[in-house]
């Protein structure tokens, strides 16, 4: 039985000679996948809610398979609140980004105050077009107002230049402050991110201090499937940048779907964490990127039917479509997740998932923190206390006989948490916290 809950590894043999093309490679090289519920052992004769989790961990032969070239565009907030270190910390972390860049990339940077202006045009970075950009970056001075969204939407420009050329593309956003230019609205950002992420362009954001729109950066990496940072320290920022393009650097895999379709007479409660389209019975995540050695996580919740002692049925089955990087052929795995029942408490225990549990407990957290944020904007304290404790509840009713390693930090944490929300309210730093802190469990964000 335990043999079927095992990771689900893809790994065929390259043998000498082999094609070094991506195309010419064997069928599911490049991912392991692991599917497995929370509860593979659940009590019979009654119903029962289980997480599936599937879990993709990509590979690369990367000593055989050059990398596909990157297209960046860097979009560097110059308004007069970037004055001083914030502006030279910034123009330090982009002249390392671009110095990580090889000869078949591209790159382009992008400045905005009140105005844009495209200070480097798309262009590879060869050595001497190295020098210039870091010559460019150096004139650069803070001034003026913050016009975000006219940034980012003529650093697209540049990308869509390159974009159907074999290359993976990426955008980083570095703001301090607020949208006070053209389009100020959370909905136009999160508009504007979709469409970039239906381009295949991927979006990363970087709030430096208190003063920018957590709102506003959050939601433009979730529309546009990136990263996003809360960085108080400007000194950060050189090494926010550079996992940045690290990822950038190391793209396995595109276009990557994963559809959970459940089997008999269970059915699909929701998502958790990570936002998934359900439609006709089943859940259909999207990710435009996955990046090597770096797990991705999909989450959903289960309704399992009941079932008699013993009884053995496959629960759900799990799909996962991927353009392995520089390809244009689409591989796809399949594998179906069982579930067993029975009448012994001892057996649903010992079959427990606890890195399963451990990741719903992190993304329960975040779903948290978003409610609290809510309550608090609305100037309701005790709700958004009473949304982090609930949770408490919840992760202990769930995963208590799990024991203290899975419940009584973050237990402990939350509690914290709500006395603190309770009697002082959500301050601007806790709220920035709180808004990074959730993205980021939920997208399984590799913090840098």
């Amino acid at each position: 039985m335990k043999n079927r809950f095992l990771p689900i590894i893809v790994a065929l043999a390259l043998v000498t000679g082999l094609s070094l093309r991506a195309d010419a490679l064997p069928v599911g090289t490049l991912l392991q996948i692991d599917a497995a519920l929370d509860r593979p052992v659940v009590p019979a004769q009654q119903p029962e809610d289980v997480v599936v989790q599937i879990k993709i961990l990509p590979t690369r032969a990367s000593d055989l398979i050059p990398r596909p070239p990157v297209n960046l565009s860097l979009v560097l907030d110059r308004s007069g609140s970037m004055s001083g270190q914030k502006i030279e910390q910034a123009i330090q972390a982009a002249e390392l980004a671009v110095g990580r860049l090889g000869a078949r990339d591209r790159v382009s940077v992008i400045i905005y105050d009140h105005d844009v202006e495209t200070l480097v045009s798309s262009q590879v970075v060869t050595d001497e077009g190295l020098y210039a950009i870091k010559r460019a970056l150096r004139r650069v001075s803070a001034r003026g107002n913050t016009a975000i969204y006219a940034g980012l939407s003529q650093a697209a420009a540049e990308l869509r230049r390159y974009r159907d050329a074999g290359y993976v593309n990426r955008m980083i956003l570095l703001s301090d402050g607020l949208a006070n230019r053209g389009p100020t609205e959370v909905a136009d950002f999160r508009a504007l991110g979709r469409a970039l992420a239906g381009e295949d362009i991927v979006i990363s954001t970087v709030g430096l201090g208190l003063g920018y729109n957590e709102d506003i950066m959050a939601t433009l990496a979730d529309a546009g499937q990136g990263n996003t940072y809360f960085v108080e320290n400007a000194d950060d920022l050189p090494r926010i940048f550079a996992g940045e393009l690290g990822d950038a650097l190391n793209v396995a895999a595109t276009n990557i779907e994963i559809i959970v379709r459940p089997r008999g007479g269970a059915r699909i409660l929701k998502s958790l964490g990570r936002e998934a389209e359900l439609r006709d019975g089943a859940a259909r995540f999207r990710m435009p990127q996955v990046y090597s050695g770096l797990e991705k996580l999909a989450l959903v919740e289960v309704r399992a039917p009941q079932g008699v002692v013993g009884a053995v049925e496959d629960l759900i089955d799990v799909e996962v479509n991927y353009l392995p990087a520089g390809s244009s052929q689409t591989r796809s795995q399949q594998v179906s997740v069982p579930i067993r029942y029975t009448d012994q408490v001892e057996q649903v225990v010992a079959a427990a998932r606890k890195d399963v549990a451990q990741n719903v407990v992190d993304n329960r957290v975040a779903e948290a923190k978003e409610a609290a944020i809510n309550y608090a904007d609305a100037g309701d304290r005790e709700e958004a206390a009473s949304s982090l404790r609930s949770v408490v509840g919840k992760i202990s009713a769930d995963y208590g006989f799990l024991g203290d390693e899975v419940v009584a930090a973050p237990s402990a944490n939350l509690e914290h948490e709500a006395d603190e929300v309770q009697t002082k309210g959500l301050s601007n730093e806790k709220r920035k916290s709180f808004r990074a802190d959730s993205y980021q469990s939920r997208n399984q964000q590799s913090v840098q």
